[in-house]
C-alpha cells in the first residue's frame, strides 16, 4: 500500500482481520473494544498513516454540568456558551446535562448514557468526584475535565491558572502596602488548595508569614470567626478570596460590622463576572479568559477523538489583573503621612 493512497478503515480492518465497526469503534474509542484490540487497531493505523475525516461525519459531544455548578458559579453560562459555540464552529452537535448529587454518590450513569446514546467524547464542567468521572469515561471514553478534579484521572484537564492568580494577587497587595493578609474560600476545593498555595509562595518570597489564624472558609463558622477577629482587633488589612462571589460575600459580612472596604480592609476577587462591575465597592478581580478556556477544552478534545494525541494533557489559563475600587493602597498613606509630618 502506497503511502500516497488514502488508508481507509475498511483496509485497517482487512489487515487484522476484524469487521470495519470494531476498527471504528476503537479508533473511536467506544465500548466494545478490549483493550488489547484496541491498542493493535491504533497501532496499525498509525503506521498506515491513517487519518480520520472529521468533515466526513458530525461528532456527538456530551457536556455534563454538576448541578450545583449553576448556583456556585457567577460565570457558569459564559463557559457553557463558549464550549457550545466551539463544538458547532467543528460542525458537531451538543448534548447538555445535569448531574444531580445523588447520582454521583450512587455511581448513577447520566440518562443519555443509560439510555445506550453514544458520544464521541464527553465534557464535565465542575466538580466531579473521580469515581464518577471514570465511571463516565469507561462508557464515553474520550474525557476532558474543565475546573474540576484533581488532576489524578488519565483524561485532558484545563484549568483557570488558580495558584498564579493566588500568587498576582497576593503580590499585587504586598505591593500596594499590605503585610497582613488573609484568604477566603469557599471549600476544600482543589482550585482553593492552588490558589492558597499561589498566596502562600508569593508571602514566602517577600519575607512574610503565613498566618492560618487568617483563613476562612465560607463553608463552616465563617461570621464568627470573622466576628471574633474584628473583636479582637486581629483583622488583616486585606484578603484574597476564591472567587468573585466569595469577595461579595465577605464585603457584605464586612459591611454588617460596619467594617468599610477598602479603607479598613481591602478585598480581590478573581473571575471578573458581572457582580464584580456593580457592587460597591467595583471590586478589583482577575479576568479569567473564559474564550480561551472553552477553545482549549474543545480542540483537546477533538485532537483526543481523531488521534492526534496519545498522551493526555493538563492546561492552565493565565489571568490577567482588573485593578478597581476593593484594594486601598497602603504606600500612598504613608507617603501622605510623611509629608504631613515633615511639613
Amino acid at each position: 500500500m502506497g503511502r500516497k493512497d488514502k488508508v481507509t478503515i475498511s483496509q485497517i480492518a482487512e489487515l487484522l482481520n476484524v469487521s470495519p465497526i470494531t476498527v471504528s469503534r476503537a479508533l473511536a474509542n467506544q465500548p466494545g473494544v478490549s483493550d488489547d484490540l484496541r491498542r493493535e487497531i491504533i497501532a496499525k493505523a498509525k503506521e498506515l498513516g491513517y487519518r480520520r475525516c472529521r468533515s466526513c461525519r458530525k461528532a456527538n459531544i456530551l457536556l455534563l454540568i454538576r448541578h450545583r455548578y449553576t448556583a456556585d458559579h457567577s460565570n457558569f453560562s459564559q463557559l457553557v456558551e463558549g464550549v457550545q459555540a466551539e463544538v458547532q464552529k467543528r460542525g458537531s452537535e451538543l448534548t447538555i446535562e445535569f448531574v444531580e448529587a445523588e447520582k454521583q454518590e450512587q455511581l448513577e450513569l447520566p440518562n443519555s448514557l443509560a439510555k445506550g446514546q453514544r458520544f464521541d467524547g464527553v465534557i464535565l464542567l465542575g466538580k466531579f468526584d473521580d469515581q464518577y468521572a471514570q465511571r463516565v469515561q469507561q462508557i464515553a471514553g474520550n474525557m476532558v475535565i474543565i475546573n474540576g478534579g484533581r488532576d489524578t484521572l488519565p483524561c485532558n484537564y484545563v484549568y483557570f491558572n488558580y495558584s498564579r492568580i493566588g500568587y498576582l494577587a497576593a503580590e499585587y497587595l504586598i505591593r500596594k502596602g499590605h503585610t497582613r493578609i488573609g484568604f477566603v474560600g469557599q471549600d476544600q476545593s482543589h482550585s482553593r488548595e492552588l490558589k492558597y498555595y499561589g498566596m502562600a509562595s508569593a508571602l514566602a518570597r517577600y519575607g512574610l508569614e503565613v498566618d492560618l489564624h487568617l483563613s476562612l472558609s465560607t463553608k463552616e463558622d465563617f461570621k464568627q470567626r470573622l466576628e471574633a477577629l474584628i473583636k479582637d482587633q486581629e483583622l488583616p488589612t486585606a484578603f484574597v478570596c476564591q472567587s468573585d462571589r466569595t469577595a461579595l460575600k465577605l464585603i457584605k459580612v464586612l459591611h454588617e460590622y460596619h467594617i468599610r472596604v477598602p479603607e479598613q480592609v481591602s478585598v480581590i476577587g478573581s473571575g471578573n463576572s458581572e457582580m464584580s462591575t456593580i457592587s460597591i465597592p467595583e471590586l478589583t478581580t482577575f479576568e479569567v479568559n473564559i474564550p480561551t478556556v472553552c477553545e482549549l477544552a474543545v480542540t483537546a478534545l477533538f485532537d483526543q477523538i481523531d488521534g492526534r494525541i496519545q498522551v493526555c494533557r493538563t492546561i492552565y489559563v493565565d489571568a490577567q489583573l482588573v485593578e478597581r475600587d476593593s484594594v486601598q493602597d497602603l504606600t500612598i498613606k504613608e507617603d501622605c503621612t510623611e509629608c504631613t509630618l515633615s511639613g
